[in-house]
């Protein structure tokens, strides 16, 4: 019998319920739902109930835990850091949503921590393992598009309703909600950082980021801009511009479709779980869950796909942005 991952999940949410529903369509053989743990425990006990899952009453036990290979931490984005170090210092390979840390210099120290420790870690990215990001990738490497000059991507959503984006000590704001999933679409494209970033945008009465304007220059000729916005919905594409043509892609973070041209259309259906998923194509968490398997059967450390390096550098460019606009914490 081959490797069998048993996964434990930090956090009661619901991204923690379409994670273990998007588990529970992968191989049983490859991917067991481990515990869960949470804070309040009802919504804990609940949780581990539907998904035939242990609970534990916090974190530690649950880090603690001999039955658990790797943790999916999907907890408030300002407690990402100190939860995905917990389970590194008890030795625990960890998928971390993203972002990693509030800061470059806490996604700095989770690498160095996961690398010392010869542990798998990813930031959950999750788009970056999407059927249509690998076609669009060998579209483009293959000279689909001649030479790629500009990426323009937009991304608004009415969440100025939901407490977490508005509340600074939470952790929300534009750039880190939803600014990353377009910074690491640029990124994938263009593979080197960027040479200059100039970004503008608004701040709520609370102080946190609602909308953002970002223009990125990179080498040899190649510019991106971006916009995110948080009191409006937008139309929620990315435009890749080359020398041969363009590509549309709907749903950036999370496609399931791609068309190439009128003659060259591509769909994939995604897995249909056992319970409804709360958000749009949640049930692709499953191309993420399964590239940590992959990787950790292979003996591998970090994702191919999405290096701990970018990790790295996709945080510095969010310092950037969120210090642009004024919203930083220069003491974390």
């Amino acid at each position: 019998m081959g490797l069998q991952l048993r996964w434990g999940v930090c956090g009661t949410g619901m991204i923690a319920h379409d994670f273990l529903t998007a588990l529970g369509t992968l191989p049983a053989d490859q991917h067991r739902a481990g515990a869960v743990a949470g804070k309040e425990r009802d919504r804990t006990q609940r949780l581990a109930s539907l998904h035939q899952a242990r609970m534990h009453d916090s974190y530690e036990a649950l880090a603690a835990d001999d039955n658990i290979d790797i943790v999916f931490v999907s907890v408030l984005n300002l407690q990402h850091y100190e939860i995905t170090k917990l389970m590194l210092e008890h030795g625990k390979h960890v998928l971390c949503e993203k972002p990693m840390g509030m800061t470059h210099k806490q996604t700095q120290e989770l690498v160095t921590m996961a690398r010392a420790r010869k542990l798998f870690l990813l930031e959950g990215m999750w788009s970056r393992f999407f059927p249509a990001y690998d076609a669009l990738d060998k579209h483009i490497a293959g000279g689909g598009l001649g030479d790629v000059y500009h990426v323009n991507v937009q991304f608004g959503v009415e969440i100025n309703d939901i407490e977490r984006n508005l509340m600074k000590d939470l952790g929300g704001g534009a750039v880190l909600d939803l600014g990353l999933y377009m910074l690491q679409l640029v990124q994938w494209i263009f593979k080197k950082p960027p040479s200059d970033v100039v970004c503008t945008g608004h701040r709520s009465s609370a102080g946190v980021d609602e909308s953002i304007s970002c223009a990125l220059k990179y080498p040899e000729g190649k510019t991106a801009s971006i916009a995110a916005h948080t009191r409006v919905a937008m139309g929620n594409k990315a435009e890749i511009v080359g020398t041969k043509g363009s590509v549309t892609l709907d749903y950036f973070w999370c496609p399931t479709a791609l068309r190439l041209s009128a003659a060259n259309s591509t769909e994939w259906t995604l897995p249909r779980g056992r319970f409804n998923f709360h958000f749009h194509n949640s049930a692709g968490l499953s191309y993420q869950i399964q590239e940590c398997y992959d990787c950790i059967s292979q003996g591998l450390l970090e994702s191919p796909k999405l290096p701990l390096d970018e990790s790295i550098l996709l945080s510095k460019l969010a310092d950037t942005m969120r210090s642009q606009l004024g919203v930083l914490d220069n003491e974390l």
